[in-house]
């Protein structure tokens, strides 16, 4: 029996070639088998950081709008201070609850929302920046430092209203020397909190756009 050396050459050749193109054809087709998983893996955990931040971010928008609100109508009823009926008791009840539910939204058991930094572009210096943060936090301090004043000469008032009304009126109108101050300070902590609002509303759109890409 004589054997062809071209003809086995050949045949091992082909074999060879034939082995080699169906394990590039494997490698790529696993290639993108793992591509697709990687894509659904990622969007699956986009949509669940997205869900999670969206309640989070809802939670937090209905009660700083709540916030406001409260705040803009004590503003009224200080600026109209001796004709006003409204019941500011009421209105401090309502901040002191909204407080509390963003004091829970800041706490550690909401601190994996920030993963969702790790899928969404929603950095925006111009909408609100550490600069507006400084801004709320001074804003605060100044808040309790003429509230203190207002207070104090209030609390004067009360305590002698029924005892020596001159006096107390002398204390009213004490009071109402510093209310301008507080007033204002009043006015831009509203004011950073509408834009503090309106920043929190562009994260919604910003998620919703960039989950459909």
């Amino acid at each position: 029996m004589t054997f062809d050396t071209n003809t086995i050459t050949a045949f091992l050749t082909g074999s060879v070639v034939t082995l080699i193109i169906r394990e590039i054809f494997n490698q790529i087709n696993r290639k993108v088998d793992f591509n697709r998983d990687l894509k659904k893996i990622t969007y699956q955990r986009k949509l669940e950081k997205a869900e999670s931040a969206v309640a989070y971010y809802w939670t937090y928008l209905n009660k700083a709008i709540e916030m406001k609100k409260s705040m803009e109508t004590i503003h009224k009823a200080l600026n109209e201070i001796d004709e006003t009926k409204l019941d500011i008791r009421i209105i401090t009840e309502t901040l002191n609850k909204n407080s509390k539910t963003l004091d829970l939204l800041s706490g550690d058991k909401y601190f994996d929302i920030n993963g969702i930094h790790l899928y969404f572009d929603l950095e925006d210096e111009k909408s609100w920046s550490e600069e507006d943060l400084g801004k709320l936090c001074d804003c605060l301090a100044e808040m309790n430092y003429r509230g203190n004043d207002v207070e104090f000469w209030t609390s004067l008032y009360n305590s002698h209203l029924d005892s020596n009304e001159q006096l107390a009126d002398q204390y009213w109108s004490k009071m109402k020397e510093f209310l301008p101050d507080y007033l204002n300070s009043l006015q831009k902590f509203i004011d950073l909190l509408e834009k503090n609002r309106q920043a929190t509303y562009l994260i919604f759109k910003k998620i919703k756009k960039q989950i459909e890409n």
